[in-house]
């Protein structure tokens, strides 16, 4: 994400959306009532005396409408805007904004703390690299790119290979297995690691130095599927190829999360939470994202949190971390000291 203006004192901010992380904070930043201005299509009013409708023609025009809801699609690489116009033609018309990799848009509203902070956020992982995530067996290979939100399964290769009855069939197909995996990591041209039980991913190795390919980093999980993506993830595993993944942070602190509750170092759930703040006992403040939408309590808890010294965590919902953190309340905190 690139900022072309930053007035948030007078309301407004323009800025420039070049990946599909942008559009996923844009979601958490975009609320019903806020102003958002955009290049945009429009169809054409149609001459009211022709006898056959001819298909109404779509034309560029510059739009600000007033927000009433907000659709985000990762699948599709847009978030989808709709509200009423309060400048452009068509005025009191409703419209739909959809929001892409190379739209830049202007966004008027009352800025808070939480969402300059997510907009800081998606500036600064604007240069951090995704990293492609491969779990294998002798059955199937499972792709996930790691993005700021979580892991997005993106392919699955399976490989047929046959018994061990017929070891020179079983050597072909391994091969060709082995082939269309390389293959596929070729194509996303990204970071990669390789992880898997069992001795296959060794043999994926041996194969790309005997044809002449780029290494991978090699690691050691217990399963494959979603599970196994994940599990590069809690491990640590993906630090090995770069230090600062988001995703891969909210993951581990809430794993961290877990083990500190166990010894009574952490609490979770609005209530207790809300005393922890209170007695300056919050050293670091996890909270899911969904809840800041749905509550202004949480983002004054947020403001109290800072201002007592403790740091702060938005967490995605869409990965694992999200979702384990959701079955606590969606907020806790790690404790400085113990609290009754």
């Amino acid at each position: 994400m690139q900022i072309f203006s930053y007035h948030p004192e007078r309301g407004t901010i323009g800025l420039q959306i070049e990946s599909l992380e942008d559009l996923w904070h844009l979601d958490h930043i975009l609320e019903e009532g806020d102003l958002l201005k955009a290049r945009t299509y429009r169809r054409t009013d149609q001459p009211s005396d022709l006898l056959r409708p001819q298909r109404a023609e779509k034309k560029p025009v510059t739009l600000t409408i007033r927000i009433e809801k907000i659709e985000f699609h990762p699948h599709s690489n847009w978030l989808r805007a709709t509200g009423v116009i309060e400048g452009g033609e068509d005025s009191g018309s409703h419209h739909t904004i959809n929001l892409e990799e190379g739209t830049r848009c202007t966004i008027i509203k009352q800025w808070r703390q939480y969402h300059l902070d997510r907009l800081k956020e998606a500036v600064q992982q604007s240069t951090t690299p995704r990293i492609l995530l491969v779990v294998m067996d002798d059955e199937q290979a499972d792709f996930g790119v790691m993005r700021q939100y979580g892991i997005e399964e993106v392919a699955t290769v399976h490989a047929g290979i046959p018994g061990k009855r017929e070891p020179s069939q079983r050597k072909a197909a391994k091969a060709q297995y082995f082939k269309e995996v390389s293959t596929k990591i070729s194509e996303y041209d990204l970071p990669t690691i390789v992880a898997g039980p069992g001795f296959t991913k060794e043999e994926f190795r041996k194969f790309l130095t005997d044809t002449g390919q780029k290494q991978v980093e090699i690691e050691s999980v217990s399963t494959t599927g979603k599970t196994g993506l994940y599990e590069i993830v809690k491990r640590g595993l993906i630090e090995k190829v770069y230090q600062d993944s988001k995703a891969a942070r909210d993951i581990q602190l809430v794993e961290e999360l877990f083990a500190r509750i166990i010894t009574n170092d952490a609490v979770y759930g609005m209530e207790d939470v809300k005393r922890a703040v209170t007695y300056s006992a919050c050293e670091d403040l996890l909270i899911v994202d969904t809840l800041l939408r749905t509550t202004r309590e949480t983002e004054y808890l947020l403001e109290q949190a800072r201002q007592r010294g403790g740091r702060t965590h938005i967490i995605s919902s869409q990965h694992e971390g999200g979702e384990k953190l959701l079955h606590l309340g969606g907020i806790a905190a790690f404790l400085r000291f113990k609290i009754e």
